[in-house]
């Protein structure tokens, strides 16, 4: 499986970081009396959006690694997460957005999704 490049950060910024799981309830609104709840399933996805700081070098090497190694976002990876490793998809319309910060350096954001594992 592919893997986060080694040449970029290996953690997010904590600015911007958010994780939200995906809801593994159904509920179903009954004619009278409190709604009925279920479990849908045990194995949910996490959606976590993140930021990295990168140099204008970091960029190309992510650019590049996003379309050739990771066909563009629909490959999983192997990515850096709370000190260990989880498999993570790039998820989103547009994959990612990158902003110039001034000078060699540029902000990454994009959402990753964390696969059930």
């Amino acid at each position: 499986m592919p893997t986060w490049p080694a040449e970029l950060p290996q953690s997010p910024q904590t600015a911007g970081y958010s994780e939200s799981p995906q809801s593994q309830v159904l509920r179903t609104q009954m004619d009278a009396g409190p709604a009925k709840t279920r479990r849908r399933f045990t194995a949910a996805t996490r959606t976590i959006s993140v930021r990295y700081q990168l140099t204008t070098e970091q960029v190309m090497v992510f650019e590049s690694w996003f379309e050739n190694v990771i066909a563009g976002g629909a490959l999983p990876f192997d990515w850096p997460h709370r000190g260990g490793v989880v498999s993570a998809l790039i998820v989103g319309a547009p994959p990612y957005q990158l902003t110039p910060l001034g000078g060699p350096w540029w902000q990454l954001a994009m959402q990753i999704e964390v696969q059930p594992g």
